[in-house]
This record gives structure tokens, sequence and C-alpha cells, in this order.
């Protein structure tokens, strides 16, 4: 999550049950049509996640406003398990007939079955972009490579949370170079990765490691984040550039900011230097959690602001576009989709009613979109009739 700086992981759990959610949404009345560049792959997934979320917490009391219109917050459920039957018919469909003949049914069926609302700017998001847009940015979960135990070629530690005494009171450089926490037992695992991979992590708030093991075996863990020291963090291309390291328009790309590091060891410490927010984590055998503990869905979960938007489980629908591909110079080639997601997660740096943050997973290829994606869009939320 760019964007999981989370003491935000239970802010869901905090909001009154019988309050009356007011979301900053309007009614949009015009049809849609509502093609998934991925065919609603995942997205029952995303849903059955989201599910099983509300009823462990009970099921969902009091009201919720979308427009002018006020609903039972139980509708939020009622429309996630509406939608997860019109998609299933729809996918029996493509094995029936043609793809085109499917979405029109499908198109026509939520078009009659939901109400449709866009987000309402505040005024501080309107010079972004243009009126009655998103801005859409993107974000994924790292992969690591690490053990149990320490070696020789794993030797870079992950942190779980330190007692309260320990858990806000050293900086980032104390930690890495100062080895703060080193020997309290502490240690996760063991990464071969670079410091810069780790602070990649804690940008993300979670990931996956492939742990190897003593048999020689590799397992597949997943590191979710439980807390931070609190500190403040700049990110460190700003750094770079500010250095006279790398021009500002290189210093901002990730792949030149490793690049540089891994040229300029000496200079790794000073990089680091005016970021001194760190994150600790949890392991376990599910991907990594966003908010209310729900397990972020790959290609489906969506991060938006949770004073905002303060139930998870709303039905985004996105038209914006990614990268597809980049080239050394920095150019990149762009192409438009459009996506169901579910609102299930948050970030620091997720702001506003017409602001999200789109899951893309893992892989080089979830990379390259989350470090690229800054681009206006439009958000449709739906709502069962």
């Amino acid at each position: 999550m760019q964007s999981l700086i989370l003491s935000l992981l239970l802010m869901g759990l905090s909001f009154s049950a019988t309050a009356q959610e007011i979301t900053p949404t309007e009614k949009y009345s015009q049809s849609l049509s509502f093609s998934d560049d991925l065919e609603l792959e995942h997205l029952e997934l995303a849903i059955e996640r989201q599910i099983q979320s509300y009823d462990k917490r009970g099921g969902l009391k009091g009201t919720i406003k979308f427009g002018s219109d006020t609903y039972p917050r139980s509708i939020l459920k009622d429309s996630l398990v509406l939608l997860n039957e019109i998609s299933q018919r729809y996918r029996r469909c493509l094995s029936m007939a043609q793809a085109r003949q499917c979405q029109e049914e499908f198109d026509l069926e939520i078009n009659r079955r939901f109400h449709i609302y866009v987000p309402v700017p505040g005024e501080q998001e309107r010079g972004f972009g243009k009126e009655n847009t998103t801005h859409f940015t993107a974000y994924y979960s790292p992969d690591l490579t690490g053990s149990r135990t320490r070696t020789e070629r794993f030797n870079i530690p992950i942190y779980r949370l330190p007692p309260q005494e320990l858990s806000r009171l050293y900086s980032r450089d104390e930690i890495d170079h100062e080895k703060k926490l080193a020997e309290k037992g502490l240690e996760i695992f063991w990464v071969e990765n670079s410091l810069f991979d780790i602070y990649l992590l804690h940008v993300q708030g979670g990931g996956r490691i492939s742990v190897h093991l003593p048999d020689g075996s590799i397992e597949t863990k997943y590191l979710s984040m439980t807390g931070h020291n609190g500190k403040k963090c700049e990110f460190i291309g700003h750094q770079i550039a500010r250095m006279g390291w790398l021009p500002r328009n290189e210093a901002l790309r990730i792949e030149n900011q490793r690049r540089f590091l891994e040229e300029n060891p000496e200079k790794v410490r000073e990089a680091f230097s005016r970021c001194n927010n760190y994150i600790y984590f949890r392991e376990s055998n599910d991907e990594p959690v966003g908010r209310d503990l729900i397990s972020l869905t790959v290609h489906r979960s969506v991060a938006v602001d949770h004073t905002l938007y303060k139930t998870t489980g709303l039905i985004t629908f996105v038209k914006t576009q990614k990268t597809i591909s980049q080239n050394e110079s920095g150019g990149s080639q762009k192409e438009s989709f459009s996506r169901f997601f579910i609102a299930q997660d948050t970030g620091s740096k997720i702001n506003g009613a017409a602001r999200c943050d789109l899951y893309f997973g893992y892989g080089a290829e979830a990379e390259m979109v989350a470090y690229s994606m800054n681009d206006m869009g439009k958000q449709y939320f739906l709502v069962k009739k």
C-alpha cells in the first residue's frame, strides 16, 4: 500500500456500530458498461474475504448514506452477495456463448440491480485533475528470499514488533547501522536482500518471502505490518536528488535508486538519513492484510481514505490506465483498463474522496505498475437497489 503505514489497521473496528456513516458521493444517473479486463478473475475471492470479515465482526449495524440516499449498513454485504451472483452467471455464460452477448447481459443486469454513485472531491483535490475524476496510484507486495537463521547469505533481519518500551525508541539508522535491536530475539527472518529492498517492503507495508529450510526445501510465507516507530520518513529519491547524486527526474525512479545504491554503497547510510520511520511485521500463511485484518486480493483490493469511507467492502468500479512497458530512458507505454475492486485497505498517503490506491499483488509487473501509476480516471461505487 505505498500506503499501509498503519496504526490504521484496526481503525475500521473502532467505528461506532450504530452511527450513521455519510460518504462523500453523489448519484450517477447514466448507464455504464462494466467491462472487466480480467473477466472478473479473483473477484469472488475478494468478496468472500470481505463477507467473512463482516460475519466475524457480528454484522453491520446502523446506516450509511450515499448521495442523498440512506441505507442500512447491511446493504454493503447484500451488494457484495448480489455482485457475486451476477458475476458467476457471467462467467458461466462465457463458457456457452459469445463474450459480447455475455457482456451485454452483464451490463444490463448491473445497471438494473444497482444504484451507481461517484465521489465528490473536496476543494483540496480539485487542482490535481479534471472535475469528477479520481487520482489513482498503485501498490504491490515485494518478494524477498530468506531463512529463519542467520547465514553468510541471509544476513539482514526482518523484525517483529518489539516490546512497547522499544517499539518507538530507535530510528531506521539506529536499527540498520547501529544494530540497536540486534540479539533481542526479535528477528522473524534473515534475508539476502538489500537495505533498499527492506525499505521498499516498509513503503508497501507487506510482502511475500521464500523461506529456505534446512532440508533444502522452500516454503512461502507472508509478511504483514504490525506497527512502526512513529517517526517521519522522506522517500529516499528526494534525498538522492537533494544531494545532487542524480538529477531529480532520474532520482525519483525506483530502478535508478537501486542502481545508484548498488554502485555507491558508501552513500547508503546518508541516502536513508531522512527516512527514520521503521516498520515491524508478523509472518503468516495468508496474504498481507489491509483494514480490519482482511487478506488483500491481487488485482481486486483497493485502498481509500478511511476517514471518509469508514466501512470496508464498498464495491468500486475503476476506469483508468496503467503502464505496460518502460524503456531505459524513462519513457513508458500505457493502456486503458477497467476493473472491479473492493475497498479493503487504507494508507497514510491516501487522502481525499476521489483518491484510490490499487493493489496489484506480486512480481516484476506489479512493481512496475505500482511505481509508475499516477493517473486520473473514473471511479464508481455500486449499491444494491
